[in-house]
């Protein structure tokens, strides 16, 4: 599956909020589209936000990536729909990732933060050329 990275729509906020992980990442769940715009969560605020969609040649949205410039580093975070977890496709969405950052953020380190049972985007994210460096529990 070839992805690529479009402009970040409400359309495709709204659809991440529908997105339901299994029992074992049902915290990465969004609410609700109303209660989260209500509250003004990063994702509904147009100027605050610096998401990315990633999706497949026929535009169906298959992940987002968000940047935030935090002035030494770029923190970066990175959703995958639920059904396509498990695939490989965290691979090429890390290397997209990594391209961005460059191209916007080019001499700025790129951290992440990721959950500590969160074993699959730990891999990944070692694949990638991560290394753990804190552990927050």
């Amino acid at each position: 599956m070839k992805l690529k990275l479009v402009e970040f729509t409400e359309s495709y906020a709204k659809e991440i909020c529908d997105w339901n992980y299994d029992a074992e990442y049902p915290i990465y769940n969004y609410t609700a589209w109303n209660k989260i715009f209500n509250e003004k969560w990063a994702i509904t605020i147009k100027e605050k936000e610096n998401f990315f969609a990633v999706v497949d040649d026929y535009s169906n949205l298959c992940g987002y990536i968000r940047l935030q410039d935090k002035n030494e580093y770029v923190l970066i975070g990175v959703g995958l729909k639920p059904s396509l977890c498990g695939q490989g496709l965290g691979n090429t969405l890390m290397e997209m990732l990594k391209q961005q950052c460059r191209e916007l953020y080019a001499s700025k380190k790129i951290v992440l933060e990721v959950r500590c049972f969160n074993e699959r985007a730990i891999n990944c994210y070692k694949r990638a050329g991560f290394k753990i460096k804190k552990i927050y529990i």
